[in-house]
C-alpha cells in the first residue's frame, strides 16, 4: 500500500514536548503438567484522566496453576511521575498462585 498525499500532516520537532499520560503493564503466565491439571490467568488495566490533569492507571494481574510442575509469573510495570507496585508467589502441595498490582500517577507540569 502507498500513500501519496500527506499534505495534511504536521512535522513535529524533536525537541518538543508531547504531553504524556499514566500507563501500566500487566503480563501473567501459567503452566501445568500431570492429570489432572489446569491453569487460570486474569489480567486487568485500567486508564483514566482527572479534569485536574492528573493522569492514573491502575492493573492488576493473577495466575494459578494445579498439577505438577508448576509456574505461575506475574510481572507488573508502570510508567508515570509515581509508580507503585507489588508482586507475591506462593507455591504449595499442588497448587501455586502468583498475583500482582500496579498503579501509575502522572503529575501535569512535571
Amino acid at each position: 500500500m502507498q500513500i501519496t498525499d500527506l499534505s495534511y500532516l504536521d512535522n513535529v520537532l524533536q525537541e518538543e514536548l508531547i504531553s504524556g499520560s499514566a500507563g501500566v503493564l500487566v503480563d501473567a503466565t501459567a503452566s501445568a503438567s500431570g492429570y489432572p491439571s489446569s491453569t487460570f490467568i486474569f489480567t486487568d488495566a485500567r486508564g483514566k484522566l482527572l479534569p485536574s490533569g492528573v493522569s492514573i492507571a491502575f492493573g492488576r494481574g493473577l495466575a494459578v496453576a494445579n498439577g505438577d510442575n508448576l509456574t505461575v509469573n506475574v510481572t507488573v510495570a508502570g510508567d508515570g511521575d509515581i509508580v507503585l507496585g507489588k508482586t507475591i508467589n506462593r507455591h504449595f502441595q499442588a497448587t501455586a498462585i502468583a498475583r500482582g498490582f500496579v498503579i501509575a500517577i502522572d503529575l501535569p507540569n512535571r
